[in-house]
């Protein structure tokens, strides 16, 4: 979309998932007043809403080959981000692991709802990139003349860099998440080798505070039995 020229935005997910919870939708319509055209979270939760409040507008339903595809895509994005509040607010739970039912049922469920909202509206979209079609649907829908455009290729799980990923968690004090995303990605003995030291770290300060109050009781229970 910035490629053809539209003022164009992704989110801001963190953010406006927390607007979404707690129904301030104004306040991300105020977002929304602002660019051409918005994509990811939290815009497919509200797709019925914008749709009313801003009548003249299009949607683009951006699909995956299948079920199984998009759900391997959001483990990715789990393991990288962790189970963060931001996740839970978007699909009702922190983990994929252990939802992947529910969670392949909520993309189904929500593909179907938005196509059925949209039939006949003259409004709507639906693109499969991996497939490789979508742009003259895309420029059919916007009126725009899209011939020589290419999608390109952003975000890409292979693009992000481990170490990076893993010190954040680290950062953050999510040493679990940490772990877990070590274990899910390339170089597994050189990132759980980090997190260890990141958790000798963590313990070395620990005892530093209680082997001092330790020692201190042990003096103050021995004098008690001198007496």
């Amino acid at each position: 979309m910035t490629g053809l020229g539209f003022l164009s935005r992704q989110g801001p997910g963190s953010l406006g998932l927390k607007l979404y919870e707690l129904g301030r939708f104004d306040d991300i319509c105020a977002i929304v007043d602002h660019y051409d055209c918005l994509c990811d979270l939290p815009y497919p939760l509200l797709y019925e809403r914008l749709a009313e409040r801003y009548p003249d507008s299009r949607f683009v339903l951006t699909t995956r080959r299948s079920e199984d595809q998009w759900l391997q895509s959001l483990r990715k994005l789990n393991l990288r981000n962790g189970p963060t509040e931001a996740f839970r607010i978007a699909y009702g739970c922190y983990d994929v692991d252990g939802n992947e039912n529910r969670l392949r049922d909520f993309y189904l469920r929500h593909n179907e709802a938005a196509r059925e909202f949209f039939r006949d509206s003259g409004r709507f979209a639906e693109v499969c990139w991996e497939q490789g079609d979508g742009l003259n649907e895309l420029g059919e829908l916007l009126g725009v003349n899209i011939s020589g455009a290419s999608v390109p290729v952003a975000n890409a799980s292979a693009d992000k860099d481990s170490r990076k990923i893993l010190e954040r968690h680290c950062r953050k004090g999510r040493l679990g998440a940490a772990v877990r995303y070590a274990r899910s990605v390339e170089g597994t003995d050189e990132l759980l080798a980090l997190v260890n030291r990141r958790l000798d770290r963590e313990l070395g300060r620990f005892l530093a505070v209680a082997r001092p109050k330790a020692a201190l009781r042990r003096l103050r229970l021995r004098g008690r039995q001198l007496r």
